[in-house]
């Protein structure tokens, strides 16, 4: 099985998408996504048996930067080594990010376990909060 548990339960993707619909060989990588963008939205402490699972309020970062956004960086990198076993050797980085906009970009790239190869993803945070998650690629 390439999709996890919360996609076979309800038989698609975070976005809709049906599972079967997906190439097989990319379900794995877009379970990843669906997941990691999950987490990337929850709030730390808002799970009650895993107070842990999530990010902390990003508005908070934003209020501490320069020095949130190195915060928000060991906060992705931990979360992810903690709670998305798919993934091993996280690498986390911030990119350049734009202060007019007030986002803030990272590139995440980790080894599938269990081989696999490498896989890279962007991640972008705005100041209200929200997160999206893409797959990188090098401009």
């Amino acid at each position: 099985m390439n999709q996890g548990l919360f996609e076979s339960l309800t038989g698609t993707f975070l976005d809709g998408t049906p599972i079967e619909s997906a190439p097989q060989n990319h379900r794995r990588i877009i379970s990843i996504m669906d997941h990691l963008n999950r987490m990337f939205n929850t709030r730390q402490g808002s799970i009650g048996h895993m107070a842990d699972y999530g990010l902390p309020d990003v508005s908070d970062i934003y209020r501490r930067m320069p020095d949130g956004a190195e915060d928000l960086r060991v906060a992705i990198k931990t979360t992810i080594e903690r709670y998305e076993p798919r993934l091993e050797n996280v690498r986390v980085i911030r990119r350049e990010s734009d202060s007019v906009d007030l986002r803030l970009a990272f590139i995440i790239s980790a080894e599938l376990r269990n081989g696999g190869g490498l896989v890279r993803f962007q991640t972008m945070f705005t100041s209200i909060g929200n997160s999206t998650i893409s797959p990188w690629k090098k401009t």
